[in-house]
């Protein structure tokens, strides 16, 4: 059994690799970061990963660039290979249109350990504030947010 450390380690380069292959436009090792059965909220569910990948191509295909900066990270182990995440989100996009879009909030995160590592089963992208465009915000519902660890 990995210890809560190991647990911790895993869950945070889970979310780590999500933000690098994000910025990196390698949609395929992206893809490898989530369960087959996903539940991906942002701005709309997206259940599976076809819906995900379909749904993740559209928003890339928007940028020229991006930038995802992950800090404040919580984990909380919820079963022998389960745990729940969160972490603060800053995100920088130039658009296509020229517009310098930047996004503050959190990602709310369900994990699975599943062929060798932590994979993410549940995501809600909860976003606080924007600049540059006008987007409809999803507060950051606190009841939500893993226990903070002793």
């Amino acid at each position: 059994m990995m210890t809560d450390a190991e647990v911790k380690e895993g869950v945070t380069n889970t979310m780590l690799d999500y933000c690098e292959c994000l910025d990196e436009l390698r949609l395929d090792d992206f893809m490898e970061l989530f369960t087959d059965d996903v539940e991906f909220e942002e701005g709309g569910m997206a259940r599976g990963k076809a819906h995900v990948r379909a749904k993740v191509r559209k928003l890339l295909d928007l940028f020229h660039r991006c930038s995802h900066h992950l800090s404040n990270t919580r984990v909380q182990r919820t079963g022998e290979n389960t745990a729940r995440a969160s972490a603060y989100i800053y995100a920088w996009h130039h658009m296509k249109t020229g517009v310098m879009l930047e996004i503050w909030g959190r990602y709310v995160d369900e994990q699975r350990f599943e062929g060798g590592r932590w994979k993410i089963a549940k995501r809600n992208v909860l976003m606080q504030g924007s600049r540059g465009m006008e987007l409809e915000l999803a507060r950051v519902a606190l009841a939500e947010l893993p226990a903070k660890a002793s």
